[in-house]
Parts: structure tokens; C-alpha cells; sequence
């Protein structure tokens, strides 16, 4: 229960807010903020601050222009500094990160009396480890001659040694914090790769260079802030990883998930496992080369030997059950080619194979990743003891190798174990499939598994461990229903659910129309002709335009169809990175010419173009999702043994999530007007469309 103090500090501070921004209260942004101090404030925590009952969860459905940001900031900091717990504020898309950082954080604390710290969190893999660094320019400088710390043969290069010796001097003079989003130009993915560190490489406090540390420098600055502000990834991260690794533990954490409809994707994403064959099959055969390096770092000892002897005869085992398994799977790595790279196992005859192929493979690399672990372990404890300085550099150099082979053991163990798991009756199963990498350097088979719904594992790892949550975003409901987002979040029934609509009037600031020539979208030549007809006889060129197409052969299609003067006007998303392809897009306009971007599904979420940036909007097809995706074949099929209709229950609602989403970038302020054109007759003419119509906001329908 709320106190009257909290309650008075949350009314005070919207209020404020409001009067110093001479704005009025919004109907739908008042509603939203009583909701979330409602349920957040029945969280109930015993005399040591843990939680007595289960999680408190609102799902709030917030239509665009409510305000969302506002809504769940100004009731949920007050509730997590009075109940002395943080509050994590997750965004699925780097631009909404950077507007709560930027713009919606610094607004609140200016115009309110909330006092509180706010801190944007980053994963390990965007800061500089100076360690690797260090050592990396010592290597190419020909001061190290041997360097245990690397598996791969390195050959010296100039220009990569100046480049290193630039972030070293840039750092070392505190111009740069060793942030690579602070770094001034853009950095190349592959040379950054080999400066950042996983947590199994990081030696953490018994690092020389602890001290100085970007990332556990901007880990001192989370554990001190109020308000941290992260994206789906390192939430699920975090959760993978235990919790509690790079943010806060669930059990002291409040979150905030906006864009939630994102999150059970995100989720399924950090909980699928993959073995690329293969790959792993050399990699054990680099490592046993290596052993003797990582014999003489760790020195002589009774304990050291008999761990190393393990060591060895783990890589040679697990290596000799690997090759089988490699030659083996010869007939499917066949049988995939560039025309169908992807196989998925549906069928129990299909899997039986594997079984018989993977099960040997299951106590062999267990027992490696155990080996591996037992070293790390033992390392650890005597860099905890050392006094010596030479045997501490030893260990400090050959953890992070460990370190990095285990991060590397550990997918492929979980793996096997995840496809031989024999599914639960009545539960949801595991999807698996394979994958084919060819590619002039690289021939391989990949194994993947993944859950299929993110029910179980959301339920798990988080609802089951958090304080509280609220989940919020403009698209939650299919035909104004939580049902289908609840059971795909594996939220219960019994949490809070609102839908709060969108103050803008619809009616008179949108037009939909459906033109005589549309066609069902099924229908792949007459389509694309009948979009190239609606861009020629009527889109108009002087305005700002957004094409929105299913997939990239129908985008090229139909810009060759076009005639010169059109394509003189229109900007392929292919054409140019996503905020360069924007800028371009508003620069034309600026300079009083017209502009039309082509765009696949990345421009169809997340893009805001206001007023004149966009008028006319069209809706190539409805956005089903492709219908052979592994995970979503293998979910059909299991509906389908259950009497259940995968399109119903999955196709369907998962489109008309895409299209609210994808119609929602034509109206981004009470002032804009603009036309929506839908290009595919599907939605009048089947049953099902009238729930994609329902689930739209009431624009004014024109079927010609």
C-alpha cells in the first residue's frame, strides 16, 4: 500500500510538471500513472526488504501520443526509492534509449521536485579492456615473443599497432573513457572485438588494471544510481547470465519494459543454443597445440599437472567424438545448399538421428567444460594467494584464454544437452534445426535449438525473481484483448491490464484507403504492378512518402518497374544506413523537393517522421510472419496435434501487432495529417481482417 507520503510526492510532481511546462493533464497519461503507483505500490517486503508475495505486474497499453514516458517515471521512481530498490528502465530500440536518456530524464528532473540518478547501462562488449590492450600492443610491438593470452597465429601489422596505440594514448590522457560510443569515428567491428572482454576473460578485481577499468568504472556508477537505463538484450543478458552479472539482481530490481510487446522475442533470443561443428572441431585442435603454453604458465605443481593431463585427454576425447559426429552429419550438410540452407526437424523420425549422432557427444564435453572450469577455478584462488609478481603475471595472462575457451565450450554442451532433452508432454517443445554456412572461407553446419515460447523461461528467470514490472508499448492488445500477449509473456491472468487509447482524433486526421486496384497480396505479380500503379497516378511527388514492403525482392521489384522520374525520387533502405537514410529523407524535403523511402520492417517501428516528413503512407501487404521459421513451424505443428490454429493463435496476432506498429509512424503529433494507402484487398476481403481493422486506431475508411 502506497503511504500518503509517496502518494503526495507523485501528485506533487506531476503537477509540477504540468505547470512548469504549461501543458494539461492527458487523460490517458493521468490513468496510466494512478495504474503503475497502484501496483507497484502492493509490493510487500519483509523486515530484510525481500519480497513476501508474488511480483506486482501491470501490462499497460498506451496508444502514441499518451505520454508513456512520463506516466510510468513519475509514479515509479517515488514507489523504488521508498521501497529502497532500483529502477531499470529497458527500451527494445536504441532511439527510444537515447530520448529517455537524452530528453524524457533530464525533462522530468527539471520540471518536477524528484530527486533522483540516473545512469544509461551498457554490456561488457562496448568498453575497452586496457589488460587486452596493453598486452595486444606489447605482442605487435615485438616485446612479447610468446603470448598465451591469444589462440590465433597474429601477424604484425602497422596500422593495426598504430591503431592501438590511439585508444591506448587517447585513453591514458583521459580524452576518451574508453567507451566506444564516446570514441570519435566509427570503429571497425573485428579490430574492436579484440579490445573488449567477456566476463569469463575479465579477471575483475585481480586485473592490474582494475583500477582504471572503463566497464567497472561505469559498474560503480549503476550500483550508485537510482534510475538505470538499459535495452531488452542486457536485461536478458543479465538473466542468462544468473542476474545480478551487469545489472542489479532481479530480486532488488523494479523494471520498466517499454516497447514490451519486444520483449518475449528477446527473451527466446538470449535462451536458444548453437554448436557450429565444424568450428569447434578446430578449435579443439588448437587447443591441444597450446596446452604445452598453458602447462609453462601455470607452472609446475601436483595440482596444476594432473588438471592440465585432464585437460588433454578431455580435448582428445571430445575431439574424437566430435569428428565422428562431423562425419556423420555429412548426409545433411549435403543435402542443405545455397537454395535451402535452413532444415527444420518437425518430425520424430527426423530427430531420431540426431539422437543417435549426439548422444555420444553429451558426457565428452560436459566433462571438458567441467576440466575447464576446475582450472579456472583453481587460478582464481591462486591469483587470490600470490605474492610473487612473476607467477601473478603467469595466471593473469592464461585465465582470460581459459576463460575464453569455457565461453566457447559452454553453448556447445548446453546445446547437446538442450536437443537430446526429451520434450514435456502437454508443454510447448524445443524447436531444432540446422543451418548451413558456405561461404568460400568457411564450409559448416550449424545446430540450433531454442524454446518456442518464451512462457516458461520469462516466468523463471524473471516475473518469479523481480520486485515488479511494468510492461507498456502502443501495440499489447489484438482486437483490444491482453489474452495472447499475457500467455506469450507468461505473465498470469491475475496481473493489472489497461488499455489507455491515444488522445489524438483519428478520424479527422487520418484517411485509409483501399483503391479499387488493390489486390489480395498473395498474389505477387498483379501486387507489385498495382503498387507501382498507386505510386505513379497517386502518390503525390512534392510530400514526404513511406513505402512499406514484406520483403526485399518485392521492394526491387517494384522500383525497377518504376518510371525514371520516380526513381529519381524515391531512397532504398538498402541504399544507406537507417539514420543516414532518414536524414537524407528530411534533407530533401527541407530543400523543398519530395522524398519516398522504400522500406522492409526496421522502418516500419522505432522511425519518427512528423509533419511533412510523412503524409502518405502505404501498406504493401499485411506483414505475416515466414511461415518456415524455425521456431514458428515448429510451434504450429504443436498446436496443430493439439486441435489448435497456429494461424489464430500465432500468424494472425503477430500480424496485426506489425501493422498497428507499421501504421503508427504516420501520426507522431496532435497536428500531423496524413493518408494511409493498404495495397493488399486481403483485409476486406477475408474473415480475419476485420480484427486487424478493429486492432487499428478509427481512421476514416475509404474501400473503393
Amino acid at each position: 500500500m502506497l503511504s500518503d507520503t509517496v502518494k503526495s510526492t507523485i501528485q506533487t510532481a506531476y503537477s509540477n510538471y504540468l505547470s512548469a511546462r504549461d501543458l494539461k493533464a492527458r487523460h490517458g497519461q493521468k490513468h496510466m500513472l494512478a495504474q503503475v503507483a497502484r501496483t507497484l505500490g502492493s509490493i510487500e517486503l519483509d523486515a530484510e526488504g525481500k519480497k513476501v508475495a508474488g511480483a506486482s505486474i501491470a501490462v499497460i497499453e498506451a496508444g502514441t501520443g499518451t505520454g508513456k514516458t512520463v506516466g510510468y517515471v513519475v509514479s515509479a521512481v517515488p514507489v523504488a526509492l521508498a521501497l529502497e530498490k532500483k529502477l531499470v528502465i529497458a527500451t527494445a530500440t536504441v532511439a527510444l534509449q537515447e530520448q529517455v536518456v537524452n530528453k524524457d530524464l533530464p525533462d522530468i528532473q527539471k520540471y518536477t521536485d524528484l530527486k533522483f540518478t540516473a545512469v544509461l547501462a551498457k554490456g561488457r562488449g562496448r568498453y575497452l579492456c586496457t589488460h587486452k590492450l596493453e598486452q595486444l600492443i606489447q605482442f605487435y610491438s615485438g616485446t612479447v615473443v610468446a603470448m598465451s593470452l591469444f589462440e590465433e597465429t597474429m601477424e604484425a601489422d602497422e596500422a593495426t599497432l598504430s591503431f592501438y596505440n590511439e585508444l591506448m594514448t587517447s585513453f591514458g590522457s583521459g580524452e576518451w573513457t574508453g567507451d566506444r560510443d564516446q570514441w570519435q569515428d566509427k570503429l571497425d567491428d573485428s579490430l574492436w572485438s579484440t579490445v573488449t572482454s567477456t566476463h569469463r576473460e575479465c579477471l575483475n578485481r585481480r586485473c592490474p588494471h582494475y583500477q582504471n577499468c572503463p566497464f567497472f568504472e561505469a559498474r560503480k556508477e549503476l550500483e550508485e544510481a537510482d534510475v538505470i537505463i538499459a535495452n531488452h538484450d542486457l536485461v536478458m543478458a543479465d538473466l542468462s547470465l544468473g542476474g545480478g552479472a551487469i545489472l542489479p539482481a532481479p530480486e532488488d530490481t523494479i523494471y520498466i519494459f517499454d516497447e514490451g510487446h519486444h520483449l518475449p522475442d528477446k527473451a527466446l533470443m538470449h535462451f536458444a543454443n548453437q554448436l557450429t561443428v565444424k568450428f569447434l572441431l578446430n578449435q579443439l585442435e588448437n587447443w591441444r597445440k597450446q596446452l604445452p603454453k598453458v602447462r609453462l604458465e601455470l607452472a609446475y605443481g601436483e595440482q596444476s599437472e594432473r588438471l592440465v593431463d585432464e585437460l588433454n585427454d578431455g580435448l582428445l576425447n571430445a575431439h574424437q567424438h566430435l569428428s565422428i559426429a562431423w562425419t556423420s552429419l555429412q548426409p545433411w550438410f549435403t543435402r542443405l545448399n545455397a537454395d535451402d540452407r535452413t532444415l527444420t526437424l518437425l518430425q520424430p523420425e527426423q530427430l531420431l538421428p540426431f539422437f543417435d549422432i549426439l548422444q555420444p557427444l553429451q558426457s565428452p564435453l560436459s566433462a571438458l567444460f567441467m576440466t575447464l572450469t576446475a582450472i579456472e577455478e583453481s587460478i582464481r584462488k591462486r591469483l587470490s594467494n600470490a605474492t610473487d609478481i612473476e607467477e601473478k603475471e603467469r595466471l593473469q595472462n592464461v585465465m582470460p584464454l581459459i576463460g575464453r575457451w569455457i565461453s566457447r565450450m559452454e553453448p556447445a554442451k548446453d546445446l547437446v544437452s538442450s536437443w537430446l532433452n526429451v520434450d514435456v508432454e502437454n508443454a510447448p517443445p524445443t524447436a531444432r534445426w540446422l543451418e548451413r554456412i558456405d561461404t568460400p572461407e568457411i564450409q559448416d553446419l550449424v545446430l540450433n535449438t531454442s524454446p518456442v515460447s518464451a512462457n516458461q523461461v520469462l516466468r523463471n528467470f524473471l516475473w518469479h525473481r523481480c520486485c515488479g514490472a511494468i510492461l507498456t508499448s502502443a501495440t499489447l492488445t489484438v482486437d483490444s484483448k491482453f489474452d495472447r500477449f499475457l500467455a506469450q509473456a507468461g505473465i498470469s491472468e491475475n496481473a493489472d491490464v489497461m488499455k489507455v487509447n491515444s488522445p489524438f482524433d483519428y478520424p479527422q486526421l487520418v484517411q485509409a484507403i483501399i483503391p479499387s486496384f488493390a489486390v489480395d497480396g498473395g498474389k505477387r505479380e498483379p501486387h507489385s504492378l498495382s503498387i507501382v500503379n498507386l505510386i505513379e497516378t497517386k502518390l503525390p511527388r512534392e510530400t514526404g512518402n513511406l513505402v512499406l514492403f514484406s520483403s526485399r525482392a518485392q521492394m526491387r521489384e517494384v522500383y525497377e518497374q518504376l518510371s525514371d522520374d520516380w526513381k529519381a525520387l524515391v531512397t532504398l533502405q538498402d541504399d544507406l544506413p537507417k539514420t543516414a537514410l532518414i536524414a537524407h529523407h528530411k534533407a530533401r524535403l527541407e530543400e523543398g523537393g519530395g522524398s519516398t523511402l522504400f522500406g522492409l520492417a526496421s522502418l516500419a517501428e522505432g522511425v519518427d517522421l512528423p509533419g511533412n516528413y510523412l503524409t502518405h503512407l502505404v501498406i504493401a501487404k499485411i506483414p505475416f510472419g515466414v511461415p518456415d521459421d524455425p521456431i514458428s513451424s515448429t510451434l504450429s505443428l504443436w498446436l496443430e496435434a493439439k486441435g489448435m490454429n497456429p494461424f489464430q493463435i500465432v500468424t494472425l496476432p503477430a500480424a496485426t501487432i506489425r501493422m498497428v506498429q507499421a501504421c503508427g509512424r504516420l501520426i507522431r503529433h496532435e497536428n500531423d495529417k496524413g493518408t494511409i494507402w493498404m495495397m493488399d484487398r486481403r483485409i476486406v476481403e477475408k474473415r480475419y481482417g476485420k480484427t486487424i481493422i478493429n486492432s487499428l486506431p478509427q481512421y476514416r475508411w475509404v474501400i473503393e
